[in-house]
């Protein structure tokens, strides 16, 4: 009675079995759908068990490769696609206003989860007084939660200079990003205690892609 090898299933003939045509091609068109990397999609994987572990494909729609490990699909990446941007804004923004900025538009190719960091340079009277705090918002929606980087200036009233330079930094992680089109960009929350306007003078965003998992959701 004929048997199927470990690895690709081929028919494995009993020396007894006849010979039959059908039994030859089919093993020729396996090894031949069976290159020493496997070329599929990410949704057309193969499924296999534990004899398995080790073997490798290559996804053409992510671009990657994965190996099996026995159980799971644990997948390779060289880089993490890195975005980048960067915006002339010179805007200035009242006191107790809340204005929003689009940065960055790009397009993640799979979920994953996305490492953002965000800097803003701003200006202020240097004789004036202002309290504001900057988050980073992806696709509008604040990824600081209950914490905000505050940017206070204080001014004094007898220095004769024009205005004051400040640069502010943030960082957020987002655990669960789908694959297609974000934005990236920042929301400025002025203080009202202070009459005084400030200056976004500009702003740079940078994004870095890195492996998803069902246990980066939080």
């Amino acid at each position: 009675m004929a048997t199927f090898s470990t690895l690709l299933g081929l028919k494995l003939n009993d020396p007894t079995d006849p010979f039959l045509l059908s039994d030859f091609v089919g093993n020729w068109n396996i090894l031949d759908a069976t290159p020493g990397i496997f070329v599929c999609t990410s949704s057309s994987r193969p499924t296999w068990g534990a004899p398995q572990a080790g073997r490798t494909i290559f996804m053409t729609d992510y671009k990657q490769m994965s190996y099996w490990d026995g159980a799971a699909w644990q997948d390779l990446r060289d880089n993490a696609p890195v975005f980048y941007a960067g915006q002339f804004i010179n805007t200035s923004m009242s006191s107790g206003s809340n204005p929003t900025f689009t940065v960055m538009t790009f397009t993640t190719p799979r979920a994953c989860a996305l490492t953002v960091w965000l800097t803003a340079t701003y200006q202020c009277s240097n004789q004036r007084n202002q309290d504001a705090f900057q988050k980073i918002l992806m696709d509008g929606v604040d990824e600081h939660g209950a914490y905000r980087e505050q940017i206070r200036f204080s001014g004094n009233s007898g220095d004769s200079g024009a205005t004051a330079g400040l640069n502010a930094s943030s960082f957020a992680v987002v655990p669960s990003v789908t694959a297609g089109s974000h934005n990236l960009g920042l929301q400025v929350n002025m203080g009202s205690n202070y009459t005084t306007s400030i200056t976004l003078v500009g702003v740079k965003v940078l994004a870095m892609i890195s492996t998803f998992s069902g246990s980066n959701v939080l």
